[in-house]
Formats: C-alpha cells, structure tokens, sequence
C-alpha cells in the first residue's frame, strides 16, 4: 500500500496525496462542507496540479466504490471523527431540506446530538442558538454517539 500523506489546508479542509507505482502524485482535497476534489498532479512539476474533477458527497462514494470500497480513517477537521464512542460528524443539508430553527427542529431533545456549530458558504456560526435558522446547503457540525448521528441524519434527510 502506498503511504499516505496528510496536510491540513486551514479554512478548507485536508488533502491526501500519494504516489502511485507508475510515478504519478494522486491527491484528494476533503472540503468540510463535505466536497471532495480529485487530483492528478504533473509529472514534471509535482507541485502542480495537472487535472482535479470535483465530486459531491455522493459522487466521491461512487468513485469509491468503483474502486473498491476503499476506507480512510478521517481526522478531526474532516467529514467525521469517533473518539470512545464519541462521533463528531459534518453534515451537508440537501436542496431539498425545509428551513426551520434549531429550537424548532428539537435536534437534541429527539436524536441526542448537540449541533456545536454551521457552515454556510464561507461563514461558520460557532455554537449556534435555538433561534438559528438551518437552510439547504448549510453543513450541520453535530456531536453524539454514533448512534444519535444516525438519527440525526435520517430527520434531516440525509
């Protein structure tokens, strides 16, 4: 297996990178919002990217599968993190989510999870209030057993 490197790309993400046998530098940028961008760099300049193709959520799992069923354990700063039975998860609302607060929604109270904070295009509301209003396309930073995560995913549509 091919070592991985990891580099934090702060207010973006994380990307992995690797070498392949046949030479060429493959990286995958995971944005918090939950977007991948695939990357193939050039083989005379390592440090630029010849190609990328950004992916959804969905599409990167696709391509995953395409390959294999392949799974990266995530850090913090990534899609989701257990520590003890503790799971920190990034969660993109569809198009299709209904707004409502958070108060409203009673997250907490019928799934256990504390949303701790949401990401909207490039703003993130750390530690948001009952009276913050969830919109399609926000990212929902909840905290729970991976259990309540699941519940949680399930009311939001996810």
């Amino acid at each position: 297996m091919s070592e991985i490197e990891e580099t934090v790309l702060p207010g973006v993400g994380v990307r992995h990178d690797f070498m392949s046998r046949g030479g060429r530098r493959v990286g995958v940028v995971s944005h918090a919002s939950g977007r991948r961008d695939l990357l193939v760099y050039d083989t005379r300049d390592p440090d630029a990217v010849r190609a990328s193709v950004e992916l959804t959520v969905d599409e990167a799992r696709t391509v995953a599968d395409l390959l294999g069923g392949l799974t990266i354990i995530e850090h913090l700063g990534q899609v989701q993190q257990r520590i003890e039975g503790l799971a920190i998860e990034w969660l993109p609302l569809p198009e299709s989510f209904q707004s409502t607060t958070i108060g409203d929604g009673e997250y907490r109270k019928r799934t256990g999870v504390s949303i701790v904070a949401i990401i909207r295009g490039h703003t993130t509301v750390p530690g948001p209030g009952p009276d913050e209003e969830l919109e399609p396309g926000d990212v929902v930073v909840g905290v729970g057993s991976a259990e309540s995560m699941e519940r949680l995913r399930e009311l939001l549509g996810i």
